[in-house]
């Protein structure tokens, strides 16, 4: 296993090396979180050996089990759709949530960190793309939104997070998320992560203003 993730991990940062050198940026720029959701402990272990340190999960449950049995300096980022009766497991064990997008979730992930005593970064996802099965909130609604968040005690606005169609519409969905996120630098310049581009669109992403990517399939392969 290990030298099929090193083999995975060593192609992907040439690719993003690659992407991140067309818009002059350095592979360092470019922040990568391993999704790992539906691989076991192992796979993390040996990731994180070949100098992997930020992993995304989906699911709270998982996210709890791993960090439990996983070396205490792993990042934990949660990039799963948020639910307020899973805030205390979430606040509890990510360091990250990309997936803020509404007052609730927020008021409970700050409850909730406030009782550990503990400051939690995180992204407010935005529906770039208007779909409705897709979670995030308008983004007209972000600079209202970003300003409440803001406010959070226990809260550090790091950003924004997206996920832009595959289509047609993947490259303009991208353009119009780095525009976004530039209006929220202006106003908030500590936000400064703009976290877009899985597996299938990465060096798209990157190429159109991503700085955090979040890949799975091309380090661990298909789940």
């Amino acid at each position: 296993m290990r030298k099929e993730l090193e083999t995975n991990i060593n192609s992907l940062e040439l690719k993003i090396a690659k992407a991140s050198k067309t818009v002059s940026k350095n592979l360092g720029d470019i922040f990568l979180i391993a999704v790992s959701k539906k691989k076991n402990i192992e796979h993390i272990r040996t990731a994180q050996n070949l100098g992997i340190n930020n992993f995304g999960e989906n699911y709270a449950q998982e996210l709890e089990e791993k960090a439990n049995n996983i070396d205490e300096n792993v990042c934990w980022h949660f990039i799963g759709p948020l639910q307020s009766n899973k805030a205390k497991i979430i606040s509890k064990y990510a360091d990250w949530i990309h997936t803020i997008d509404r007052k609730k979730i927020a008021d409970k992930i700050n409850e909730e960190c406030k009782k550990i005593n503990k400051i939690i970064n995180a992204c407010i996802q935005v529906n770039i793309s208007n779909e409705s099965t897709k979670s995030g909130i308008n983004p007209e609604n972000l600079m209202i939104f970003a300003k409440y968040v803001d406010s959070m005690e226990n809260i550090n606005l790091k950003g924004i997070m997206v996920l832009p169609s595959l289509g047609e519409n993947n490259k303009k969905q991208m353009q119009d998320s780095k525009l976004l996120h530039e209006k929220l630098v202006s106003v908030f310049p500590h936000a400064e992560y703009l976290s877009m581009g899985t597996t299938n669109d990465f060096e798209t992403a990157i190429v159109s203003g991503s700085n955090m990517i979040r890949v799975g399939e091309l380090i661990f392969g298909k789940r």
